[in-house]
């Protein structure tokens, strides 16, 4: 791979959104991956996860684009706690949805693309990319650790034990009366919360033509895999077959087994060998589970 290019892309409110593009070495045209980090405000190719997904998608180009309020190379020590005031004041999940669609939209008649168009996102990441999906007509989605079964707020909600769910209730609450309050909870702004809790991800992803691959993994208590699984059971109902649905039982949120070892390399290998097979031409989706 050649080296990433980075580059600055004015908003609407005379902010700048912070890119890069990563091109293969090759001159042949060739698909574009969008490669979405997870929550905090950490710079994206800070994630070694991020790094790995783009190693795994090496054939194709590839765009990172920063959260409002990051610029490349941030890496904050607590990246939920020691972020800019612009991030505290403007990040949401609906604002990066809006920063990608503008991106990908500058990017449509490059003499480098092929039209083929794949979003990977994890967490906070992977309801961004479900998302942005029926909006940008993307021709593959992989989401990671995403749940999406049912609202964001209520996966929140019972990733934590019991005791806490009244300051939960009470926290969203009091976004939904503040949605454009700076105060944290939780690592995320009122703002953030305000955006995002009332989100399911399925809801965006049965709008999309999109072939959706879904992971989960059995021990993730941040997207516990019966919520996944729901996404699967919303598809069913609704007789559409552009999902596949991959479990697996032993790993958590970043696809770690019960004694530490890390297996999201093996999981990106598989996922790319799914994405090849359903980018490949006149492949039609098929209902699936593993």
């Amino acid at each position: 791979m050649a080296e990433p290019r980075s580059f600055e892309t004015p908003r609407a409110d005379g902010s700048v959104i912070h890119w890069m593009l990563d091109l293969p070495v090759n001159e042949a045209k060739s698909a574009l991956v969008v490669i979405a980090q997870g929550s905090g405000c950490a710079a994206a190719m800070q994630s070694s996860n991020l790094e790995l997904a783009r190693s795994a998608f090496g054939n194709l180009a590839a765009l990172t684009v920063e959260k409002y309020g990051v610029k490349p190379g941030d890496n904050p020590t607590d990246d939920h706690g020691d972020c800019s005031q612009p991030f505290r004041e403007h990040h949401t999940v609906s604002q990066r949805v809006a920063d990608y669609r503008q991106i990908i939209g500058s990017l449509r008649d490059a003499a480098w693309w092929n039209g083929k168009l794949v979003l990977f996102g994890g967490s906070e990441g992977g309801i961004v990319m479900a998302m942005l999906a029926p909006e940008v007509r993307a021709d593959a989605a992989i989401l990671i650790s995403t749940g999406g079964g049912v609202p964001f707020g209520q996966m929140v909600r019972q990733s934590i034990p019991e005791e806490g769910w009244p300051t939960v209730d009470a926290t969203f609450e009091r976004a939904r009366q503040n949605p454009d309050s700076t105060e944290l909870w939780a690592g995320q702004s009122l703002r953030f919360w305000a955006d995002a809790i009332d989100r399911r991800a399925a809801d965006y992803m049965l709008r999309a033509d999109t072939d959706f691959l879904l992971i989960q993994g059995g021990r993730d208590r941040a997207g516990a895999s019966n919520v996944a699984r729901a996404v699967g059971d919303l598809f069913a109902s609704a007789g559409r077959c552009n999902l596949t649905y991959w479990e697996f039982p032993a790993f958590d949120h970043g696809m770690i087994d019960a004694n530490g070892n890390a297996h999201m390399v093996e999981v990106l290998s598989q996922a790319a060998l799914w994405l090849a097979s359903h980018t490949a031409t006149n492949v039609s989706a098929a209902c699936t589970t593993q």
